[in-house]
């Protein structure tokens, strides 16, 4: 199940991607042999006067065949012989539809559920079921003392477990429905900290977006992502990120699966991200991918001619190297996966 849901995040994106060349070429009159789903050899298709939509059995990636866009070609409105702008927007339009899928979700994310504003007392809002506290201390509890320590304010909790890192459990003194309780609670081991806690999280006010600043805090989520994705590209390409780091469609298979087991939230905000992580990989600018075709056209708007036989060239280099990584980082997913 784990693996049809991260199957079904990747269509999605790629689909979204894909749709956004077709539509454009569309729009464009420019003619569109195949919109397919998928990899490998056919297992459905549909076929109208103009176009066959299709499934293919390897269940990643996808591709829209736009008529014209090779050497010499000679089909009528094929993909060369339109203007270099309908060109550009075609080619961008993939990438655009990445970026505004995960700026949609982001959006849905953001408006739907507002921020989380914990309170400034010093009242339990819940205990981590992983917590040994959990048999202790009960929601709505509001901690008086911890060690004898005066609390008032809920970041002194975490002030005062600071000082106490060589104990295993602490006294508490927690007013629960009008009473006084005296307690002696265990504290929990915390992997991700390296420290010891209590396991618990405060009470939150729930602040509530407008469309505008939603839409605000989208935008600038989704920048931050887009910072963040080329920076990890740098460090690949300077050879600073070990190759267990990286992840093909069968790590990213893996995590999608992974990351379901903590509810569909989760999942939804990977799409995003990973959605983001296709529309940036696809703009730089490397020969066979959009990116590296928008180079040509726009230095062809700007008056600068490369001589076709010669780009082409370049765009089967590309690919040719792009396919030695997707067999790299494939291998590397399953040497990832047998460690």
């Amino acid at each position: 199940m784990n693996i049809l849901i991260a199957i079904l995040v990747l269509g999605i994106i790629i689909f979204v991607h894909e749709l956004g060349h077709f539509l454009t070429a569309k729009f464009f009159k420019m003619p569109v042999s195949e919109f397919a789903i998928g990899m490998g050899p056919q297992v459905y298709s549909y076929n109208t006067m103009k176009t066959t939509y299709s499934l293919r059995a390897i269940p990643i990636g996808g591709f829209v065949n736009i008529e014209g866009m090779e050497l010499d070609s000679e089909v009528e409105d094929g993909f060369n012989s339109k203007p270099a702008y309908a060109r550009f927007v075609v080619l961008g339009a993939g990438v655009f539809m990445n970026f505004l899928l995960a700026f949609i979700i982001l959006f849905v994310s953001i408006y739907s559920t507002g921020k989380y504003i914990p309170n400034e007392e010093a009242v339990i809002g819940s205990v981590f079921k992983e917590a040994k506290s959990i048999q202790y201390i009960r929601p709505k509890d509001k901690v008086l003392e911890l060690e004898g320590y005066k609390i008032v304010k809920w970041t002194e909790i975490g002030d005062v477990l600071k000082k106490l890192e060589d104990k295993d459990s602490v006294s508490l003194k927690v007013e629960r429905a009008g009473k006084i309780k005296e307690l002696s609670v265990p504290l929990t081991f915390d992997l991700e900290s390296k420290k010891k806690v209590l396991g618990v999280l405060p009470e939150y006010t729930i602040h509530k977006f407008g469309i505008l600043e939603a839409s605000k805090l989208s935008l600038q989520t989704g920048v931050r992502i887009v910072g963040e994705t080329l920076s990890d590209f740098i460090r690949i390409v300077r050879g600073e990120v070990k190759s267990e780091e990286l992840s093909g469609p069968i790590g990213i298979i893996r995590v999608v699966g992974e990351a379901s087991k903590n509810g569909l939230g989760i999942v939804i905000h990977l799409m995003a991200l990973l959605s983001v992580n296709v529309g940036v990989l696809n703009l730089l600018p490397f020969p066979a991918l959009d990116g590296g075709r928008i180079v040509f056209v726009l230095l062809e708007m700007i008056g600068i001619k490369v001589n076709k036989k010669v780009e082409e060239r370049l765009h089967m280099l590309g690919m040719l190297v792009l396919f030695g990584f997707i067999i790299f980082i494939t291998t590397n997913d399953v040497f990832n996966l047998a460690r």
